[in-house]
C-alpha cells in the first residue's frame, strides 16, 4: 500500500470514529461497536501478514517493570482522586458491587486488548514508516490519537489520563513488540481507574 492509501486509511480509521460521534452523526454509544468491527479488521490484517497479536512473547523481567511502574503510578492516581473529589472514591465499588465485578473481569479481554491490538500492534506495523524514525514523533502520534478517540466522552480528565496511558503503552509495545504485555499492563490501569472511581469519566462522559 503506498503512502497516500496508508494516510487514507489512517484517518479513516483513527480521526473519523470520534468525529461522526462529536458531530451527532453517530450516539456516544457506538464508540466501542466501532472500536470491534475497526480492530478485527486491524487483527485480520496483522495475522494474514504474520504478525504475532496473541503469543505470550514477553520476558518475565519486562512484566516485573510494568508492575513495579504500575504500583507508584496507581498510587499517585488515587491520592488524586482523594485530594481532587474525594466523593467518587470507590463510588462503583460501594454502590454496584457486581457491575464492579463484571468490569473487572470482561474490561480487560473486551476493552484493553482490543484497544492495544488497534493502536499499539496495528498502528506501528502499519504506520510506522509513515514517519521515516522520527520516533518520538510516533510516539506522541500515537499517544494523541488514543486520546483524541476519548473526546466522545466530553471531559479533561478522559482525555488527559489517556495521554499519559498512550505513552505508557507504547513505550511498553516499543520496547517489548508484546501485544499481551502492553494489554496486561492496560488492564491493571484501567481497572484501577473503575476501581477508583475514575471510570466514571470514562463510562457517563461527565462534563466536569
Amino acid at each position: 500500500m503506498n503512502k497516500t492509501a496508508l494516510w487514507a486509511e489512517f484517518f479513516l480509521i483513527f480521526i473519523s470514529p470520534p468525529l461522526f460521534i462529536v458531530w451527532g452523526l453517530l450516539p456516544k454509544e457506538a464508540i466501542m461497536p466501532v472500536l470491534w468491527v475497526v480492530s478485527l479488521y486491524a487483527y485480520l490484517l496483522l495475522r494474514s501478514s504474520g504478525v504475532k497479536v496473541l503469543a505470550i512473547d514477553f520476558e518475565r523481567e519486562a512484566l516485573y517493570a510494568v508492575l513495579k511502574r504500575f504500583i507508584i503510578i496507581a498510587a499517585a492516581m488515587t491520592l488524586f482522586v482523594l485530594l481532587y473529589k474525594p466523593e467518587i472514591f470507590l463510588v462503583l465499588v460501594k454502590t454496584e458491587p457486581w457491575r464492579w465485578l463484571a468490569v473487572m473481569l470482561f474490561y480487560p479481554v473486551f476493552s484493553a486488548f482490543i484497544q492495544e491490538v488497534l493502536f499499539r500492534n496495528f498502528f506501528f506495523y502499519r504506520y510506522e514508516r509513515l514517519f521515516e524514525g522520527r520516533m518520538l514523533l510516533l510516539v506522541t502520534v500515537n499517544a494523541l490519537l488514543f486520546a483524541y478517540v476519548h473526546i466522545v466522552f466530553e471531559n479533561w480528565i478522559a482525555v488527559i489520563f489517556t495521554f499519559f496511558g498512550g505513552l505508557l503503552f507504547a513505550q511498553t509495545y516499543l520496547k517489548t513488540r508484546s501485544t499481551l504485555l502492553t494489554a496486561i499492563e492496560h488492564s491493571l490501569y484501567g481497572n484501577t481507574l473503575y476501581t477508583i472511581g475514575l471510570g466514571y469519566y470514562f463510562y457517563h462522559g461527565a462534563n466536569i
